[in-house]
């Protein structure tokens, strides 16, 4: 989930506060998805939009085998002129127990978490999600290049 507090969510910026050709996360961030975590579905003080990419809609409708119409009037609402799913409670509508219920064709936003911009704005913006995350800095170093595909994923809309 992304911040209220800017238009987009984690979609701005380039999460470089290194010098301009390198990144402080250039030498990779070691990440891995805990299963059966689903704490990042769940509502974290700034952490309480998932923003709806125009794929996104699609995609989900098709998974849940509705049709865009439906799936919109259900799930979806507008805020600050983004699509946005409904959140009538802290967690994600999906969630189902600590699991996704649309994994497969979870949104962007949280298919590219943790590596979002404002994430990666600093070490310490990296390191607070470890609040909510068990998986920020344990598992598998994910190099550079994988983390600006998922920067790029998010700003690509």
């Amino acid at each position: 989930m992304s911040t209220k507090n800017s238009s987009k969510g984690p979609r701005t910026g380039t999460g470089n506060t290194g010098t301009a050709s390198k990144p402080w996360y250039a030498a990779g961030l070691r990440f891995t998805c805990v299963p059966e975590c689903g704490r990042c579905c769940t509502s974290h003080e700034d952490y309480a939009y998932v923003y709806l990419d125009d794929d996104d809609l699609p995609r989900l409708a098709a998974h849940l085998e509705l049709d865009d119409k439906t799936f919109r009037q259900r799930y979806t609402a507008i805020d600050d002129g983004d699509v946005v799913l409904k959140m009538d409670e802290p967690d994600c509508p999906f969630l189902e127990g600590s699991r996704c219920g649309v994994y497969e064709a979870r949104p962007t936003q949280c298919r590219t978490f943790p590596f979002w911009a404002e994430t990666l704005k600093s070490r310490a913006g990296w390191r607070r999600n470890r609040r909510f995350c068990p998986g920020i800095d344990e598992g598998e170093l994910q190099p550079l290049r994988v983390i600006q595909e998922h920067l790029a994923a998010r700003n690509s809309d």
